[in-house]
């Protein structure tokens, strides 16, 4: 009997053991910010690369696929923020800082939403000075900002004795080629994360920058959350993709607020819809496991009786930066005002021959709808065009048929298999967007319409069900519901900053550039530094002379961070 007592004592032991064990998440995520600069005048821009990695052991972090940079002023308020998509852990992004923003000290913070379960201290944060010379009211600002430092913008001398960094010379004239290749014969370095840039030093105080290498040597150990704890509200990561969330209401207090359908269209040339269901409280949460660019966010209420509800999406998670510190600032002298004045002449002419040396947006490729290959197609050229739906539905996509019930338009697909029909409408879409009353689509000349696509029978976008699926593209994604409620809402979501590739200015034989200044400051940034084949990421200098500071930041495959600088002079050749 006393045996069969210390049976039952050691399994309620290990239950106990095992169910706190699965209360407890450990929080295995940090970030790390590469930026091209940590002092600007308003005019420039501000580059970076983010690495998103394990804590542990510096390895890319398979749990988030969003990031978030922002830049907060010294009265602790977001200045800018911007969204990143990130791929095996890493993802790019810039910010061109207006002549609205003032003078000031500044902190550049990059985090996780997983990440924002730590402490603030825990986020990656970069002090940089921002000067803005355009306005005569900030001339005490800029004298106090540019002593917040005691440090000139030098250079770091950095190493790794795996990658080599080899340059056809030193020493450069105006407008010159500068060959520059990095090599290693060490698999784990060729295969890892690299961001590089190339910019002028000066002698504007400018806060230090933090290198991979240093960033990696400072403690960082995953942390254990623990979920016991009923005061502590875990933001959740962002493991699929975005999360865009929300709560309904009842208007009415007897009507359910569970297991509510709420759908999310996302409209565009590549769009997405989802369909969730809310649960016992009425929160909703959707997961975007593509990366779509589109401001245009839609999320409604399907139900017979969605006008009886109200729909509110969450705010993203607020940050407490309260508690960050900032430098104090003391006198100026004359010699940064030099300085100064050269960066901010330089801005403007970049500025104003900027439409000469755009970047370009990376090309996102199209994907196919979430229903295909199941659809029948009407390519509306193809037959005899109509202006209104009643015709073309009536004419040429006969199996689509509408009803109209008190003040809505509902358009049905027809299933022979079926007798009498199932009474409920299809899930029509015009081009992404979800449509329950088809009103607007009566009045919308269907000579826009690209093409028509439509399922027969039972369909399922998650745990919701239609009758059939009717599918409009439009030439010109123009169309525009006029449907409004509380139980539909147009937020304005922060989008995903679309991915670049930097224009290089290139000086070749019948170039067009000769005429054009060139006061460029960044002679070269590249987030997506390759060192499997011997890279070589040449590019030419600028119409400035002076010292510029090559500088490599990045990761290998297994964690090991690398930092590399390198200087070269750049001599001007109109000096007789």
């Amino acid at each position: 009997m006393d045996r069969l007592k210390h049976i039952i004592l050691l399994l309620v032991l290990i239950n106990t053991q095992f169910s706190r064990a699965q209360q407890t998440i450990s929080l295995d995520e940090t970030l790390y910010v590469h930026s091209n600069a940590t002092s600007f005048v308003t005019g420039e821009t501000v580059l970076y690369k983010v690495y998103c990695l394990k804590s542990s052991d510096k390895t890319p972090s398979n749990i988030s696929k969003i990031a978030y940079v922002e830049i907060v002023d010294n009265n602790h308020k977001s200045v800018f923020k911007t969204k990143i998509s990130l791929e095996n852990g890493v993802g790019q992004g810039d910010y061109f800082i207006p002549t609205t923003v003032k003078t000031g000290s500044y902190k550049l913070v990059g985090y996780t939403n997983w990440m924002l379960n730590k402490p603030i201290s825990e986020l990656f944060q970069l002090d940089i000075n921002i000067i803005n010379p355009y306005k005569t009211d900030e001339k005490t600002n800029t004298e106090k900002v540019l002593t917040s430092s005691s440090k000139a913008n030098a250079s770091e001398n950095l190493k790794n004795e795996n990658i080599a960094l080899n340059l056809n010379k030193k020493t450069f004239t105006n407008r010159e080629l500068v060959d520059l290749k990095f090599q290693s014969s060490n698999a784990d370095f060729k295969n890892g994360n690299y961001s590089l840039s190339v910019r002028k030093l000066d002698n504007i105080p400018a806060s230090d920058k933090i290198s991979a290498v240093r960033f990696a040597s400072n403690p960082s150990y995953p942390m254990a959350l623990d979920t016991q704890k009923q005061d502590q509200k875990i933001v959740l990561p962002e493991l699929r993709g975005e999360i865009i969330s929300g709560t309904i209401s009842a208007k009415n207090s007897t009507e359910k607020i569970a297991n509510v359908s709420v759908g999310l269209s996302i409209p565009g040339k590549s769009f997405s819809f989802q369909v969730t269901k809310t649960d016992m409280y009425g929160n909703f949460i959707f997961n975007i496991g593509k990366t779509f660019y589109t401001p245009n966010i839609i999320l409604q209420i399907i139900d017979e009786k969605a006008s009886g509800y109200n729909l509110v999406v969450n705010n993203s998670p607020e940050i407490d930066y309260s508690k960050l510190s900032f430098e104090k600032n003391t006198s100026l002298s004359y010699a940064f005002k030099e300085s100064l004045l050269e960066r901010s002449v330089s801005s403007q002419v970049e500025n104003a021959y900027f439409y000469k040396k755009v970047d370009n947006i990376e090309k996102t490729p199209s994907t196919d709808a979430f229903y295909y290959p199941l659809p029948k197609e009407y390519i509306l050229d193809d037959f005899t065009r109509f202006k209104t739906l009643k015709e073309t539905i009536t004419e040429v996509v006969v199996e689509i048929y509408s009803k109209q019930k008190d003040n809505n338009l509902y358009l049905h697909v027809t299933d022979p298999s079926v007798f009498p029909q199932l009474p409920e409408s299809a899930l029509v879409l015009v081009d992404g967007e979800y449509v329950e009353n088809a009103n607007d689509l009566a009045l919308y000349s269907m000579k826009n319409v690209y093409k028509i696509e439509l399922i027969i029978g039972r369909y399922f976008v998650g745990p919701r069900s239609f009758n059939g699926l009717i599918s409009f593209t439009t030439f010109n994604k123009d169309f525009k519901s006029t449907q409004t409620g509380s139980f539909i809402a147009k937020p304005t979501v922060l989008r995903p900053q679309p991915k670049k590739i930097y224009n290089k200015v290139k000086y070749e034989s019948g170039s067009d550039n000769d005429r054009i200044p060139d006061f460029r400051n960044q002679l070269l940034w590249n987030p997506d530094v390759q060192l499997n084949n011997d890279a070589e990421t040449s590019f030419y200098t600028s119409d400035l002379s002076g010292t510029f500071e090559i500088r490599l930041e990045g990761f290998t495959k297994n964690g090991i961070p690398v930092s590399i600088t390198e200087n070269i002079e750049v001599q001007n050749t109109n000096i007789n």
